[in-house]
């Protein structure tokens, strides 16, 4: 079943990621050229760990490799479905010793099945890659691009998959859109939300019950084993009313501001994995 996971994958915080924040590779808002407190980020980080833990998932802690100052972007290194695992091409080179390591964890602890993209000039984050229970979206950003969706649909056939071009300010897809349960999307209401929700609803293959919110920031969320994980109150202090009268099932909150302000929102901080179905085929929609 969509959205019950057995193993979660993360990364230690390395000391080079202090670094690589003061660095022009950056390129975030809020930390850039600021103080980072690194001690506060790994209490962040353990006590995510410890959510997941609390909703019975088995987390594969990755120790923090210092060549690799981006690590704890997990998400950012693979898509998994169904037990198959694409192994994504993450912007500038030096992050591709951390797709490696992602592959040798998944393919080692976890057996799953890898797939490589592939396809010459092929771009794709994990983070642009947004999976609803139902179907595959896929958003073109400065990260993922056309050829890179493509392999995204070649390695999930059994799942529709479809593009949209991702506006301004948003850096990825998953930092404008979540899934906040079964069939039910969480987004923001700015103008740039707006226009990428009726974008997804141009050619999405399903409907979705909406959740909006006044934070573009608050959608992003993550939905596990029947329990939804978003930011803290004080993170999303227009917001959490939003989640408090609209969620009925259990959730939890996040408090994460050093990692979120150092460009480490929620859903870059796992890859979720398990339990394993079996596959069928469908035509993609993309054209």
């Amino acid at each position: 079943m969509a959205f019950q996971y057995e193993y979660a994958v993360v990364s230690q915080i390395p000391r080079s990621f202090e670094e690589f924040l003061m660095s022009p590779d950056a390129n975030i808002q809020g930390k850039k050229g600021g103080k980072f407190d690194y001690e506060e980020a790994c209490n962040e980080r353990e006590k995510f760990v410890e959510a997941l833990r609390q909703n019975g998932v088995d987390v594969l802690e990755m120790e923090a490799d210092e060549r690799h100052p981006e690590c704890v972007k997990v998400d950012d290194t693979a898509v998994i479905i169904n037990g198959t695992a694409l192994m994504c091409n993450p912007y500038r080179c030096h992050r591709q010793g951390e797709v490696n390591l992602i592959r040798h964890t998944l393919k080692k602890e976890l057996g799953i099945k890898i797939v490589e993209l592939n396809t010459e000039n092929a771009q794709v984050e994990g983070s642009d890659v947004l999976f609803t229970g139902q179907e595959i979206i896929v958003g073109i950003s400065a990260h993922t691009n056309e050829a890179g969706a493509h392999a995204v649909a070649r390695a999930f056939p059994e799942y529709a998959t479809s593009i949209v071009k991702l506006p301004q300010p948003f850096r990825s897809l998953k930092d404008a859109v979540g899934v906040a349960g079964i069939n039910v999307l969480a987004v923001g209401e700015s103008e740039a939300a707006k226009q990428l929700l009726k974008e997804i609803g141009r050619v999405a293959s399903h409907t979705y019950k909406v959740i909006t919110l006044p934070e573009d920031h608050a959608a992003n969320v993550l939905y596990i084993n029947h329990h939804l994980l978003h930011l803290s109150s004080q993170m999303i202090p227009k917001s959490i009313g939003v989640f408090e009268n609209k969620i009925n099932y259990y959730r939890s909150q996040i408090h994460i501001p050093e990692l979120f302000n150092a460009g480490v929102p929620l859903s870059k901080l796992a890859l979720f994995a398990g339990p394993f179905g079996r596959q069928k085929n469908i035509i993609s929609t993309i054209p």
